[in-house]
Protein backbone atom coordinates (compact mmCIF):
# COMPACT_ATOMS: atom_id res chain seq x y z
CA UNK A 1 0.00 0.00 0.00
CA UNK A 2 1.57 3.52 -1.27
CA UNK A 3 1.18 6.35 1.16
CA UNK A 4 1.09 10.00 0.15
CA UNK A 5 2.07 12.29 2.83
CA UNK A 6 0.67 15.88 2.74
CA UNK A 7 1.75 18.60 5.02
CA UNK A 8 -1.23 21.34 5.20
CA UNK A 9 0.24 24.78 6.92
CA UNK A 10 -1.64 26.74 9.26
CA UNK A 11 -5.48 27.66 7.83
CA UNK A 12 -9.18 27.63 8.40
CA UNK A 13 -9.00 24.67 5.77
CA UNK A 14 -10.41 22.13 8.37
CA UNK A 15 -11.83 23.86 11.17
CA UNK A 16 -13.95 20.81 12.20
CA UNK A 17 -10.58 18.72 13.53
CA UNK A 18 -10.13 22.00 16.33
CA UNK A 19 -12.50 19.42 18.81
CA UNK A 20 -11.36 16.26 17.97
CA UNK A 21 -7.76 16.51 17.19
CA UNK A 22 -6.73 15.31 20.36
CA UNK A 23 -9.19 12.54 21.19
CA UNK A 24 -9.08 8.80 20.90
CA UNK A 25 -8.94 7.22 17.35
CA UNK A 26 -12.27 7.13 15.87
CA UNK A 27 -11.39 3.77 13.21
CA UNK A 28 -13.25 1.54 15.21
CA UNK A 29 -15.88 3.75 16.62
CA UNK A 30 -19.91 3.78 15.41
CA UNK A 31 -20.70 6.70 13.84
CA UNK A 32 -23.89 7.26 15.09
CA UNK A 33 -22.26 7.06 18.73
CA UNK A 34 -19.72 10.01 17.79
CA UNK A 35 -20.07 12.37 20.98
CA UNK A 36 -18.40 15.27 19.03
CA UNK A 37 -20.22 15.44 15.81
CA UNK A 38 -17.22 14.62 13.61
CA UNK A 39 -18.54 12.20 11.02
CA UNK A 40 -22.42 12.94 11.96
CA UNK A 41 -22.91 16.03 10.01
CA UNK A 42 -19.82 17.41 9.09
CA UNK A 43 -20.71 20.53 9.91
CA UNK A 44 -17.56 23.18 11.02
CA UNK A 45 -17.92 23.96 14.57
CA UNK A 46 -15.21 26.27 15.35
CA UNK A 47 -13.23 28.35 13.02
CA UNK A 48 -9.85 28.57 14.82
CA UNK A 49 -6.86 27.66 12.91
CA UNK A 50 -4.84 24.39 13.31
CA UNK A 51 -1.45 24.58 14.12
CA UNK A 52 -0.15 21.57 11.60
CA UNK A 53 -2.17 18.48 10.71
CA UNK A 54 0.04 15.91 8.61
CA UNK A 55 -2.56 13.70 6.39
CA UNK A 56 -1.54 9.88 5.02
CA UNK A 57 -3.40 9.27 1.69
CA UNK A 58 -4.02 6.09 1.28
CA UNK A 59 -3.93 5.31 -2.18
CA UNK A 60 -6.52 1.83 -2.69
CA UNK A 61 -5.44 -1.42 -2.24
CA UNK A 62 -7.19 -4.93 -2.92
CA UNK A 63 -6.17 -7.24 -0.09
CA UNK A 64 -8.11 -10.82 0.25
CA UNK A 65 -10.68 -9.53 -1.97
CA UNK A 66 -11.72 -6.27 -0.22
CA UNK A 67 -11.09 -3.23 -1.44
CA UNK A 68 -9.05 -0.45 0.92
CA UNK A 69 -9.05 3.25 1.01
CA UNK A 70 -8.96 5.91 3.86
CA UNK A 71 -7.24 9.01 5.02
CA UNK A 72 -5.15 9.07 7.98
CA UNK A 73 -5.17 12.17 10.23
CA UNK A 74 -2.14 12.82 12.66
CA UNK A 75 -2.56 15.73 15.20
CA UNK A 76 -0.74 16.87 18.00
CA UNK A 77 -1.36 14.07 20.13
CA UNK A 78 0.07 10.34 19.91
CA UNK A 79 -3.36 8.87 18.08
CA UNK A 80 -4.34 9.37 14.82
CA UNK A 81 -7.72 9.43 13.01
CA UNK A 82 -8.91 6.84 9.70
CA UNK A 83 -11.20 9.13 7.67
CA UNK A 84 -13.55 6.33 5.82
CA UNK A 85 -15.31 7.07 2.55
CA UNK A 86 -18.50 7.75 4.42
CA UNK A 87 -17.18 10.65 6.48
CA UNK A 88 -18.25 14.01 5.72
CA UNK A 89 -14.70 15.39 5.91
CA UNK A 90 -13.49 12.37 3.49
CA UNK A 91 -14.44 14.87 0.46
CA UNK A 92 -12.98 18.03 1.17
CA UNK A 93 -9.75 16.34 2.69
CA UNK A 94 -9.04 14.47 -0.55
CA UNK A 95 -10.44 17.49 -2.71
CA UNK A 96 -9.42 20.99 -0.78
CA UNK A 97 -9.79 22.45 -4.12
CA UNK A 98 -13.46 21.65 -4.51
CA UNK A 99 -14.24 22.40 -0.82
CA UNK A 100 -12.43 25.42 -0.53
CA UNK A 101 -14.28 26.35 3.25
CA UNK A 102 -14.14 23.22 4.39
CA UNK A 103 -17.35 22.06 3.82
CA UNK A 104 -19.05 18.83 4.44
CA UNK A 105 -19.14 16.19 1.56
CA UNK A 106 -21.17 13.51 1.60
CA UNK A 107 -21.93 11.67 4.91
CA UNK A 108 -24.91 9.11 5.62
CA UNK A 109 -26.79 11.75 7.54
CA UNK A 110 -27.51 14.05 5.13
CA UNK A 111 -31.88 15.51 5.45
CA UNK A 112 -33.62 15.49 2.54
CA UNK A 113 -35.77 18.43 1.90
CA UNK A 114 -38.08 18.70 3.90
CA UNK A 115 -37.11 16.49 6.50
CA UNK A 116 -35.63 17.61 9.71
CA UNK A 117 -32.04 17.21 10.80
CA UNK A 118 -32.81 15.57 13.84
CA UNK A 119 -34.73 12.87 11.97
CA UNK A 120 -32.72 12.31 9.95
CA UNK A 121 -29.96 11.55 12.93
CA UNK A 122 -32.46 9.31 14.11
CA UNK A 123 -32.75 7.36 10.77
CA UNK A 124 -30.75 4.44 11.16
CA UNK A 125 -30.50 3.47 7.53
CA UNK A 126 -27.46 1.51 6.85
CA UNK A 127 -24.55 3.16 4.64
CA UNK A 128 -24.85 0.46 2.41
CA UNK A 129 -28.70 0.61 1.58
CA UNK A 130 -28.44 2.00 -1.44
CA UNK A 131 -28.65 -1.58 -3.47
CA UNK A 132 -32.26 -2.04 -1.84
CA UNK A 133 -35.30 -2.26 -3.47
CA UNK A 134 -37.37 0.64 -4.08
CA UNK A 135 -39.57 0.40 -1.03
CA UNK A 136 -36.97 1.21 0.86
CA UNK A 137 -36.44 4.45 -0.75
CA UNK A 138 -39.65 5.01 0.10
CA UNK A 139 -39.49 5.74 3.70
CA UNK A 140 -35.68 7.13 3.56
CA UNK A 141 -34.87 10.40 5.00
CA UNK A 142 -31.22 10.80 4.29
CA UNK A 143 -29.81 11.03 0.72
CA UNK A 144 -28.24 8.60 -0.67
CA UNK A 145 -24.45 8.31 -2.02
CA UNK A 146 -25.10 8.47 -5.83
CA UNK A 147 -28.20 11.27 -5.34
CA UNK A 148 -25.61 13.56 -3.40
CA UNK A 149 -22.68 13.48 -6.29
CA UNK A 150 -25.81 13.41 -9.22
CA UNK A 151 -26.41 16.69 -7.59
CA UNK A 152 -22.83 18.15 -7.20
CA UNK A 153 -22.49 17.59 -11.09
CA UNK A 154 -25.77 19.31 -12.42
CA UNK A 155 -25.46 22.26 -14.21
CA UNK A 156 -26.59 26.03 -12.64
CA UNK A 157 -26.91 29.40 -13.00
CA UNK A 158 -24.46 30.15 -9.95
CA UNK A 159 -20.98 28.94 -11.10
CA UNK A 160 -20.02 25.38 -9.75
CA UNK A 161 -16.46 24.87 -8.84
CA UNK A 162 -16.56 21.38 -9.45
CA UNK A 163 -17.04 21.70 -13.18
CA UNK A 164 -13.95 24.19 -13.74
CA UNK A 165 -11.65 21.42 -12.06
CA UNK A 166 -10.69 19.90 -15.70
CA UNK A 167 -8.69 16.71 -15.33
CA UNK A 168 -9.16 16.77 -11.83
CA UNK A 169 -12.86 16.90 -12.17
CA UNK A 170 -12.07 13.38 -14.06
CA UNK A 171 -9.90 12.04 -11.11
CA UNK A 172 -13.68 12.90 -8.57
CA UNK A 173 -15.77 11.73 -10.80
CA UNK A 174 -13.66 8.04 -11.39
CA UNK A 175 -13.25 8.17 -7.20
CA UNK A 176 -16.86 9.05 -6.04
CA UNK A 177 -17.76 6.17 -8.65
CA UNK A 178 -15.42 3.69 -6.95
CA UNK A 179 -16.63 4.77 -4.23
CA UNK A 180 -20.28 3.95 -4.72
CA UNK A 181 -19.10 0.50 -6.18
CA UNK A 182 -17.52 -0.10 -3.43
CA UNK A 183 -20.40 0.53 -1.28
CA UNK A 184 -22.48 -1.73 -3.66
CA UNK A 185 -20.09 -4.28 -3.44
CA UNK A 186 -19.79 -4.19 0.71
CA UNK A 187 -24.07 -4.44 0.85
CA UNK A 188 -23.42 -7.76 -1.57
CA UNK A 189 -20.75 -8.94 0.74
CA UNK A 190 -22.62 -8.34 3.74
CA UNK A 191 -26.15 -9.44 2.63
CA UNK A 192 -25.21 -13.04 1.04
CA UNK A 193 -28.09 -15.31 3.02
CA UNK A 194 -30.58 -13.38 0.88
CA UNK A 195 -29.06 -14.11 -2.80
CA UNK A 196 -28.24 -17.49 -1.29
CA UNK A 197 -24.52 -17.77 -1.27
CA UNK A 198 -24.62 -20.61 0.53
CA UNK A 199 -25.77 -22.50 -2.38
CA UNK A 200 -21.59 -21.85 -3.51
CA UNK A 201 -19.79 -22.45 -0.75
CA UNK A 202 -18.44 -25.88 -1.44
CA UNK A 203 -14.84 -26.66 -1.42
CA UNK A 204 -15.64 -28.00 -5.47
CA UNK A 205 -16.98 -24.77 -6.47
CA UNK A 206 -14.15 -22.87 -4.95
CA UNK A 207 -12.02 -24.84 -6.59
CA UNK A 208 -13.59 -25.12 -10.14
CA UNK A 209 -13.70 -21.32 -10.11
CA UNK A 210 -9.96 -21.03 -9.88
CA UNK A 211 -9.43 -20.11 -5.81
CA UNK A 212 -6.08 -21.65 -4.91
CA UNK A 213 -5.76 -19.86 -1.43
CA UNK A 214 -6.95 -22.47 1.34
CA UNK A 215 -7.79 -18.88 3.63
CA UNK A 216 -10.13 -18.21 1.14
CA UNK A 217 -12.08 -21.84 0.48
CA UNK A 218 -15.99 -21.33 2.06
CA UNK A 219 -15.41 -17.53 1.85
CA UNK A 220 -16.42 -17.13 -2.00
CA UNK A 221 -18.60 -13.83 -2.65
CA UNK A 222 -21.42 -14.20 -5.05
CA UNK A 223 -22.34 -11.02 -7.08
CA UNK A 224 -26.27 -11.22 -7.44
CA UNK A 225 -27.90 -10.52 -11.29
CA UNK A 226 -29.00 -6.99 -9.90
CA UNK A 227 -25.25 -6.12 -10.04
CA UNK A 228 -24.88 -4.06 -12.96
CA UNK A 229 -21.98 -5.81 -15.01
CA UNK A 230 -21.49 -8.99 -12.66
CA UNK A 231 -21.37 -12.15 -14.64
CA UNK A 232 -24.25 -13.24 -13.50
CA UNK A 233 -26.19 -10.08 -14.80
CA UNK A 234 -24.29 -9.94 -18.14
CA UNK A 235 -24.87 -13.68 -18.70
CA UNK A 236 -28.51 -13.10 -17.67
CA UNK A 237 -28.30 -10.44 -20.24
CA UNK A 238 -27.07 -12.39 -22.69
CA UNK A 239 -29.65 -15.41 -22.09
CA UNK A 240 -32.84 -12.88 -22.00
CA UNK A 241 -31.29 -11.69 -25.58
CA UNK A 242 -31.19 -15.15 -27.13
CA UNK A 243 -34.58 -15.62 -25.90
CA UNK A 244 -35.98 -13.05 -28.13
CA UNK A 245 -34.59 -14.69 -30.59
CA UNK A 246 -36.19 -17.81 -30.04
CA UNK A 247 -39.49 -15.96 -29.65
CA UNK A 248 -39.35 -13.31 -32.43
CA UNK A 249 -36.61 -14.43 -34.73
CA UNK A 250 -32.88 -13.69 -35.45
CA UNK A 251 -32.23 -9.57 -35.51
CA UNK A 252 -32.20 -7.77 -38.73
CA UNK A 253 -30.12 -4.55 -37.71
CA UNK A 254 -26.85 -4.21 -36.40
CA UNK A 255 -26.59 -0.62 -35.21
CA UNK A 256 -23.99 1.78 -33.93
CA UNK A 257 -23.93 5.24 -32.43
CA UNK A 258 -21.30 6.96 -31.07
CA UNK A 259 -21.16 10.07 -29.28
CA UNK A 260 -20.05 13.41 -30.83
CA UNK A 261 -17.87 15.94 -28.20
CA UNK A 262 -18.48 18.58 -31.38
CA UNK A 263 -22.14 18.65 -31.12
CA UNK A 264 -23.70 21.95 -30.37
CA UNK A 265 -25.35 21.29 -27.61
CA UNK A 266 -22.28 20.37 -25.66
CA UNK A 267 -19.69 23.20 -27.18
CA UNK A 268 -22.21 25.92 -26.21
CA UNK A 269 -22.21 25.18 -22.52
CA UNK A 270 -18.25 25.05 -22.27
CA UNK A 271 -16.62 27.92 -20.96
CA UNK A 272 -13.75 29.74 -22.32
CA UNK A 273 -11.18 27.42 -22.41
CA UNK A 274 -12.53 24.18 -21.80
CA UNK A 275 -12.99 20.66 -24.11
CA UNK A 276 -15.31 18.35 -24.05
CA UNK A 277 -12.91 16.19 -21.44
CA UNK A 278 -13.11 18.96 -18.79
CA UNK A 279 -17.13 18.30 -18.87
CA UNK A 280 -17.54 14.39 -18.42
CA UNK A 281 -20.64 14.74 -17.21
CA UNK A 282 -22.11 17.54 -19.67
CA UNK A 283 -21.08 14.68 -22.57
CA UNK A 284 -22.73 11.51 -21.09
CA UNK A 285 -25.93 13.59 -20.47
CA UNK A 286 -26.12 14.87 -23.65
CA UNK A 287 -25.39 11.70 -25.12
CA UNK A 288 -28.36 10.00 -23.29
CA UNK A 289 -30.66 13.05 -24.92
CA UNK A 290 -29.42 12.10 -28.24
CA UNK A 291 -29.85 8.10 -27.27
CA UNK A 292 -33.46 8.58 -26.10
CA UNK A 293 -34.32 11.00 -29.56
CA UNK A 294 -32.41 7.60 -31.21
CA UNK A 295 -34.86 5.35 -29.37
CA UNK A 296 -37.75 7.35 -30.10
CA UNK A 297 -37.27 7.79 -33.95
CA UNK A 298 -37.22 4.02 -33.99
CA UNK A 299 -39.55 2.92 -31.67
CA UNK A 300 -42.41 5.34 -32.36
CA UNK A 301 -41.40 6.76 -35.47
CA UNK A 302 -40.08 3.48 -37.30
CA UNK A 303 -38.02 5.38 -38.83
CA UNK A 304 -36.22 1.84 -40.14
CA UNK A 305 -39.64 -0.22 -40.19
CA UNK A 306 -41.43 -1.33 -37.18
CA UNK A 307 -39.24 -3.23 -34.85
CA UNK A 308 -40.74 -6.16 -32.88
CA UNK A 309 -38.12 -6.46 -29.99
CA UNK A 310 -34.77 -4.78 -29.51
CA UNK A 311 -31.84 -4.93 -27.13
CA UNK A 312 -29.19 -2.52 -26.46
CA UNK A 313 -26.00 -1.94 -24.88
CA UNK A 314 -23.92 1.50 -23.77
CA UNK A 315 -20.18 1.20 -23.42
CA UNK A 316 -17.39 3.74 -22.85
CA UNK A 317 -14.83 3.92 -25.08
CA UNK A 318 -11.20 4.08 -23.78
CA UNK A 319 -10.81 8.00 -24.27
CA UNK A 320 -13.96 8.70 -22.47
CA UNK A 321 -16.67 8.59 -24.94
CA UNK A 322 -20.10 6.79 -25.06
CA UNK A 323 -21.68 4.43 -27.45
CA UNK A 324 -24.43 2.40 -28.02
CA UNK A 325 -24.86 -1.05 -29.74
CA UNK A 326 -28.06 -1.95 -30.95
CA UNK A 327 -29.88 -5.02 -32.43
CA UNK A 328 -33.51 -4.82 -33.54
CA UNK A 329 -36.01 -7.56 -34.67
CA UNK A 330 -38.38 -6.14 -37.18
CA UNK A 331 -41.91 -7.75 -37.67
CA UNK A 332 -42.36 -9.90 -40.58
CA UNK A 333 -43.59 -7.38 -43.05
CA UNK A 334 -40.71 -5.08 -42.48
CA UNK A 335 -37.88 -7.48 -42.67
CA UNK A 336 -35.18 -6.95 -44.58
CA UNK A 337 -34.95 -10.60 -46.48
CA UNK A 338 -33.17 -9.55 -50.03
CA UNK A 339 -30.19 -7.66 -51.48
CA UNK A 340 -32.96 -4.87 -52.93
CA UNK A 341 -34.37 -3.92 -49.58
CA UNK A 342 -30.90 -3.76 -48.01
CA UNK A 343 -30.33 -0.77 -50.53
CA UNK A 344 -33.51 1.00 -49.31
CA UNK A 345 -31.80 0.99 -45.82
CA UNK A 346 -28.59 2.02 -45.88
CA UNK A 347 -25.41 3.11 -48.06
CA UNK A 348 -21.86 2.35 -48.79
CA UNK A 349 -21.10 4.92 -50.85
CA UNK A 350 -20.18 8.52 -50.89
CA UNK A 351 -22.79 10.86 -52.34
CA UNK A 352 -22.48 13.52 -55.02
CA UNK A 353 -21.28 16.58 -53.68
CA UNK A 354 -23.33 19.01 -55.57
CA UNK A 355 -26.59 16.98 -55.41
CA UNK A 356 -25.84 16.01 -51.79
CA UNK A 357 -23.46 18.85 -49.93
CA UNK A 358 -24.50 18.04 -46.67
CA UNK A 359 -24.63 14.55 -46.37
CA UNK A 360 -20.98 14.43 -48.94
CA UNK A 361 -19.64 16.51 -45.78
CA UNK A 362 -20.69 13.94 -43.38
CA UNK A 363 -20.18 11.15 -44.51
CA UNK A 364 -16.41 12.06 -45.25
CA UNK A 365 -16.43 13.52 -41.70
CA UNK A 366 -17.84 10.46 -39.37
CA UNK A 367 -18.04 7.34 -41.70
CA UNK A 368 -14.66 7.06 -43.70
CA UNK A 369 -12.78 3.73 -42.69
CA UNK A 370 -8.64 3.89 -41.88
CA UNK A 371 -7.02 4.66 -43.98
CA UNK A 372 -4.92 1.64 -43.14
CA UNK A 373 -3.60 -1.52 -44.78
CA UNK A 374 -0.75 -0.65 -47.18
CA UNK A 375 -1.46 2.96 -47.16
CA UNK A 376 -0.86 3.03 -43.26
CA UNK A 377 0.21 -0.36 -42.01
CA UNK A 378 0.96 1.27 -38.31
CA UNK A 379 -3.22 1.98 -38.11
CA UNK A 380 -4.48 0.84 -34.78
CA UNK A 381 -6.86 -1.74 -36.86
CA UNK A 382 -4.02 -3.66 -38.06
CA UNK A 383 -3.65 -7.38 -36.34
CA UNK A 384 -1.97 -10.33 -36.61
CA UNK A 385 1.41 -11.17 -38.87
CA UNK A 386 0.86 -10.33 -41.34
CA UNK A 387 -1.06 -7.53 -40.75
CA UNK A 388 -4.33 -7.46 -41.96
CA UNK A 389 -7.45 -5.08 -40.95
CA UNK A 390 -9.61 -6.63 -38.64
CA UNK A 391 -12.40 -4.65 -40.19
CA UNK A 392 -11.60 -5.99 -43.53
CA UNK A 393 -10.43 -2.59 -45.31
CA UNK A 394 -10.96 -1.67 -47.97
CA UNK A 395 -13.57 -3.68 -49.46
CA UNK A 396 -14.60 -4.77 -52.64
CA UNK A 397 -16.15 -2.63 -55.47
CA UNK A 398 -19.57 -4.09 -56.45
CA UNK A 399 -22.06 -2.78 -59.12
CA UNK A 400 -24.91 -3.99 -56.45
CA UNK A 401 -25.81 -5.44 -53.56
CA UNK A 402 -25.46 -8.95 -53.07
CA UNK A 403 -25.28 -11.51 -50.49
CA UNK A 404 -22.10 -12.61 -49.18
CA UNK A 405 -20.70 -16.23 -48.20
CA UNK A 406 -19.88 -15.00 -44.40
CA UNK A 407 -23.47 -14.28 -43.27
CA UNK A 408 -22.23 -10.19 -44.43
CA UNK A 409 -24.16 -9.34 -47.04
CA UNK A 410 -21.31 -7.16 -49.86
CA UNK A 411 -23.08 -3.87 -50.79
CA UNK A 412 -23.23 -1.90 -53.51
CA UNK A 413 -19.97 0.23 -53.96
CA UNK A 414 -19.42 1.50 -57.41
CA UNK A 415 -15.96 2.86 -58.79
CA UNK A 416 -17.63 6.21 -60.08
CA UNK A 417 -14.68 7.91 -59.72
CA UNK A 418 -15.56 9.82 -56.33
CA UNK A 419 -12.86 10.37 -53.99
CA UNK A 420 -11.79 11.93 -50.94
CA UNK A 421 -8.77 13.14 -49.06
CA UNK A 422 -8.56 11.97 -45.44
CA UNK A 423 -5.29 11.73 -43.54
CA UNK A 424 -2.91 12.57 -46.37
CA UNK A 425 -4.52 9.86 -48.56
CA UNK A 426 -6.74 9.53 -51.62
CA UNK A 427 -9.85 7.26 -50.95
CA UNK A 428 -12.76 5.85 -52.78
CA UNK A 429 -16.34 3.99 -51.67
CA UNK A 430 -14.07 0.84 -50.75
CA UNK A 431 -13.45 2.21 -47.44
CA UNK A 432 -17.18 3.73 -46.62
CA UNK A 433 -18.81 2.21 -43.44
CA UNK A 434 -22.43 1.20 -43.88
CA UNK A 435 -24.83 4.07 -42.70
CA UNK A 436 -28.52 4.91 -43.24
CA UNK A 437 -28.89 8.84 -45.18
CA UNK A 438 -31.68 9.70 -42.57
CA UNK A 439 -29.64 8.97 -39.26
CA UNK A 440 -26.67 10.03 -40.17
CA UNK A 441 -28.28 13.79 -41.13
CA UNK A 442 -30.13 13.84 -37.60
CA UNK A 443 -27.66 13.13 -35.30
CA UNK A 444 -24.46 14.08 -36.85
CA UNK A 445 -22.62 11.64 -35.85
CA UNK A 446 -20.53 7.79 -36.52
CA UNK A 447 -23.88 5.66 -37.27
CA UNK A 448 -22.97 2.68 -38.37
CA UNK A 449 -25.84 0.41 -39.70
CA UNK A 450 -25.61 -3.54 -41.05
CA UNK A 451 -27.68 -5.80 -41.74
CA UNK A 452 -28.05 -9.36 -39.96
CA UNK A 453 -28.71 -11.33 -42.94
CA UNK A 454 -27.54 -15.03 -41.93
CA UNK A 455 -27.82 -16.95 -38.89
CA UNK A 456 -24.95 -17.66 -38.41
CA UNK A 457 -24.07 -14.27 -37.27
CA UNK A 458 -26.90 -14.00 -34.28
CA UNK A 459 -24.58 -15.75 -31.41
CA UNK A 460 -21.45 -13.70 -32.31
CA UNK A 461 -23.45 -10.42 -32.35
CA UNK A 462 -25.33 -10.94 -29.10
CA UNK A 463 -21.44 -11.80 -27.43
CA UNK A 464 -20.37 -8.77 -28.89
CA UNK A 465 -23.04 -6.70 -27.64
CA UNK A 466 -22.74 -8.46 -24.25
CA UNK A 467 -18.98 -8.87 -24.26
CA UNK A 468 -19.01 -6.51 -20.95
CA UNK A 469 -15.75 -4.72 -19.49
CA UNK A 470 -11.93 -4.65 -21.32
CA UNK A 471 -10.31 -6.75 -18.53
CA UNK A 472 -7.08 -8.77 -18.29
CA UNK A 473 -6.72 -12.19 -16.42
CA UNK A 474 -2.91 -12.41 -14.94
CA UNK A 475 -1.28 -15.36 -12.88
CA UNK A 476 1.81 -14.78 -10.89
CA UNK A 477 3.52 -18.14 -9.81
CA UNK A 478 6.31 -18.05 -7.14
CA UNK A 479 9.34 -19.20 -8.44
CA UNK A 480 10.50 -22.60 -7.55
CA UNK A 481 14.24 -21.72 -8.13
Amino acid sequence: MNLLGIRIQPCTLLPQFCDVIDQPSIQDENIEDDPYHFVNDGMPRDHRVLDEVMLEISEGCWYLGSYKRSIVVYGRSEYSQTIQPYFGCYDPLSYPLFFPIGESGWHPNIPRQGVLINEAHNNHDNIDEEMEEANTRRGRTTVAMREYYCYKFQIRSTENVLLFGGRLLQQFAVDFYIKIETQRLQFCEQNQAKIRADLYQGIVDCVNAGEVNPNRVGQRIVLPTYFIGGPRDMRRRFLDAMTLVQDDGKPDLFLTMTCNPQWPEICDNLKAGQTAQDHPELVSRMFRAKLEDLKEQLFKKHLLGEVKAYVYVIEFQKLGLPHAHFLLIMYPQHKINNPDHYDKVMCAEVPDILRYPKLHELVVKHMIHGPCGNLRTKSPCMKGDPPICRFRYPKQFNEQTTQGDDAYPLYQRRNNGITMEIRGKTLDNIWVIPYNPRLLMMFNRHMNVEVCSNIKSVKYLFKYVYKGHDKQVIQIDQDKQ
